[in-house]
């Protein structure tokens, strides 16, 4: 009886441990190919100042003075509020390059909200060539001619706004997980994990060449192109995702992995569950 007792007893405690959810469990973003990833949480930033990459050690330099937004108000940890005055981050390049180098196939990604439209066309990323403006793959919205999508600009061959890009203002004051990814062939436009957009650029690489990449405004921070709202959890990656890749990180809070930089401090208890 005993015997019975004990073996009841530890199965019972067995089916408990095996019914018990996750509580906070860490998904993490594909890394084959990740180039940067800021997650903007607050041991990355020191605001008005820089922002670092978590995965490879690049600096994003502070200009204006965009604020670090609380956790209760952003998608996972803390992020950076825009105000759309000259506000925006300019990421530093490395030797060797990492950023004005011969990009074959490239993917952007990042959550925002967007707070308010300005009539004017507003890149929330960019890399770019400015002032030249020949070679551009950007995340952006166009109040002024209501629309929103991936912007890829490159050896004579350019994105057609009004056949290309989704013809209707950005939705204001939600959540939106944005991610654009150009093959080299093909340029895909995904919102909340869904193709929103695809059409064919056949303009082969983005060579290097004065390429540089901004968060917030285009690269030279004209304060023409700026953004009013939030941007979190931002990736850039040298190889186009795939759809089930894209909804993988869709769902994503940070990586598998730490960081294996050795220069890197951060940990990540500082990973949150998404809000809102």
């Amino acid at each position: 009886m005993f015997k019975k007792t004990i073996i009841c007893i530890v199965s019972f405690l067995v089916m408990l441990l095996l019914n018990v959810p996750k509580v906070n469990a860490i998904k993490g973003a594909v890394e084959d190919g990740l180039v940067g990833y800021w997650s903007f949480n607050k041991e990355t930033v020191k605001i008005q100042e820089s922002a670092q990459d978590i995965f490879s050690g690049l600096i994003a330099t502070v200009n204006g003075d965009p604020e670090l937004a609380s956790a209760s108000d952003c998608k996972v940890g803390e992020c950076i509020l825009f105000d759309g005055n000259g506000d925006y981050f300019f990421v530093e390049d490395t030797l060797p390059a990492k950023i004005d180098r011969d990009w074959n196939e490239i993917t952007l990604e990042c959550w925002t909200y967007i707070n308010a439209l300005d009539d004017s066309w507003n890149r929330i990323i960019s890399l770019d060539d400015q002032p030249t403006n020949s070679k551009v793959v950007s995340l952006y919205y166009d109040d002024d001619d209501n629309r929103h999508g991936l912007f890829v600009k490159v050896g004579g061959e350019a994105t057609q706004a009004a056949e290309h890009t989704v013809l209707e203002d950005i939705p204001l004051e939600e959540w939106l997980h944005l991610v654009g990814t150009y093959d080299g062939t093909v340029a895909n436009y995904y919102v909340n994990g869904k193709l929103a957009k695809t059409h064919n650029v056949p303009a082969g690489k983005i060579p290097k060449g004065g390429l540089q990449l901004s968060i917030g405004d285009r690269s030279d921070g004209c304060n023409c192109d700026a953004i009013q709202g939030y941007v979190d959890e931002f990736r850039i990656y040298d190889r186009a995702l795939t759809a089930a890749e894209v909804q993988n990180n869709m769902d994503a809070t940070g990586l598998d992995v730490a960081p294996t930089s050795n220069h890197l401090s951060v940990t990540w208890a500082h990973i949150k569950s998404s809000k809102r």
